[in-house]
Formats: structure tokens, sequence, C-alpha cells
């Protein structure tokens, strides 16, 4: 099913399927143009739950390491910690995540231990696998303000 703006899919049908395959191949096309790559990242959802309140969920890196962090806020004995030197990869817009996250977990029994696997890239689709099954939601452009 895709929103009705098309900002995300997730696949439950052939038809699904085939939008999803014009999406990948989209998506290579630039990573190509671009030189960039998608990266995974492996979350429990008890990980991601937090940040379903925030007005956008980032994915990146700390320092330009190889350590993938979500929204640059790392919690430690539920005291949150805003992580320095958090470069944002891709951001999510959460208006259009929620939806997209409660269609792709529908019927779906979610544990605090569920783990998702999120496949992401500058200025690419970013991707959720949630037991076997798996959706697409456009990145947030931000459009610089003259």
């Amino acid at each position: 099913m895709m929103d009705e703006y098309a900002v995300w899919l997730v696949i439950e049908n052939e038809e699904d399927e085939k939008r999803a395959e014009q999406v990948k191949q989209l998506a290579q096309e630039i990573a190509q143009k671009e030189n960039v790559s998608y990266k995974t990242l492996l979350i429990e959802y008890r990980e991601l739950k937090p940040f379903m309140l925030f007005n956008y969920l980032q994915i990146g890196k700390v320092n330009s390491r190889v350590y993938d962090i979500i929204s640059g806020i790392l919690e430690i004995d539920e005291l949150q910690y805003k992580v320095e030197g958090f470069e944002p990869e891709t951001t999510i817009d959460m208006q259009y995540f929620r939806p997209f996250f409660k269609k792709l977990t529908e019927n779906l029994n979610l544990r605090s231990d569920t783990l998702i696997k999120i496949y992401y890239g500058k200025d690419l689709p970013v991707w959720f696998e949630i037991q076997k099954r798996i959706g697409a939601i456009a990145p947030k452009v931000f459009v610089p303000e003259n």
C-alpha cells in the first residue's frame, strides 16, 4: 500500500512489489550518480519507540565514525543525552513515519526485543524490515530559506 502523498510504501501485494522495484531502481540510479551507498542499522523496537514522539527521526554517525545512531541521542538509565558530533545522514518526517510504521507493523506482535533493520543512505529512500515485512519511506528534504 502506498500512502496518498506517495511518501511511503508498505509491500502487501504484487502491485506493491512492482512499485518497490521501481523505487529500488531509482534509488540505485541516485546512489550511483551521487556516489553514495546504503548502510544498515539493526536496532531493537525498544530503541526506536522513544523517538516516536519527536518531530523528526534522524539516522547518522557520530564524528564520521562507523557508529550508527538514531537522532543523535543516547538513552542511559532512562536519561537522555544529546551526542556531541552527531552527523545526520537522513531525516524522516514523523508525520509520515507514524502512519507508515503503523501500517508496516499491522497484525505483527512487536515485543521490545523485536529486531528492526533499517537501510539508509544520504538522500535515498529509507527501507525498514520487520519480521519479513518491508516498507520504504522518502527522506525529509530541507529547503534552505532565502
